[in-house]
């Protein structure tokens, strides 16, 4: 339903559906009035109207509230597990060179390999085909590599246990990425959504005028101001508010500047 915003950029987007809701909003309160609440609700079926459009829009508040908040945790933890992503990959580039192999030094390479990969690919191809993308052949390689390596001496043993736990742990925080990489709306979208088309009904026990309109055009500003980055948070590799993958290119830079083939 949403997933034409996600290619807008963050202003145009915001101001696009604030403006949709705003007008929707209106619509439905002025529409509802002139059909409906101005000549059949008596005095007292408006006073109850009023009362439940009070409680209705306390319920969506708490409703867009709790989404809000849940879909921001959602989001960080996506960045979070770039991060750790990021420093696991150090991590592992780091007792590989411990390692001092031949084959250590090869598998140095493929997570240089892996790194540049993620990067000039970013999360498009991710998106669109998680599992047949370059960063997750790379890994495949690159996981395949490390528990092919052959330690010969306690140190190496040692060594190769702290890189088969970083590698495990790298893919559990791909997983993560992977999971969230399709857009999709949340669900409680469409229930906040209706929620918002009772209240708007609700509020038609109010007679239209100047200022009822810019009060609830107000009241809609801030609706649609939510509902949206609900949306963009809930797909955090697309759209405007894209996770970018700075520890990678800072690890990248790293990397090139402390090792050389």
């Amino acid at each position: 339903m949403t997933h034409w915003l996600i290619d807008l950029p963050l202003v145009w987007g915001l101001l696009l559906f604030v403006v949709i809701i705003v007008a929707a909003g209106d619509i439905i309160y002025v529409a509802v009035y002139h059909l409906f609440a101005k000549s059949v609700l008596s005095k007292k079926h408006k006073d109850v109207s009023k009362l439940l459009f009070r409680t209705a829009a306390s319920l969506l508040g708490l409703l867009l509230s709790f989404t809000l908040a849940n879909q921001r945790v959602d989001y960080f933890t996506i960045k979070s597990s770039i991060q750790a992503e990021a420093s696991k990959m150090v991590d592992i580039h780091v007792d590989l060179a411990l390692f001092a192999t031949p084959e250590a030094a090869a598998i140095q390479r493929q997570v240089r390999d892996y790194i540049g990969v993620t990067l000039d690919e970013g999360w498009g191809a991710i998106t669109a085909s998680p599992f047949d993308s370059k960063s997750a052949k790379a890994f495949m390689s690159l996981y395949r590599a490390i528990h092919q390596l052959e330690p010969v001496n306690p140190h190496q043993e040692q060594l190769k246990s702290s890189l088969l736990s970083d590698i495990d742990e790298v893919s559990d925080y791909m997983q993560v990425r992977f999971y969230k990489a399709r857009p999709e709306t949340p669900h409680l979208f469409y229930v906040a959504f209706l929620g918002y088309a009772i209240v708007m009904i609700l509020f038609a026990a109010y007679e239209p005028d100047r200022i009822s309109l810019i009060f609830l055009s107000l009241y809609n500003i801030f609706i649609g101001i939510v509902l949206y980055f609900i949306v963009m948070m809930n797909n955090p590799l697309i759209g405007p508010m894209q996770v970018k993958a700075e520890p990678f290119e800072i690890l990248q830079e790293t990397i090139k500047a402390k090792f050389k083939d």
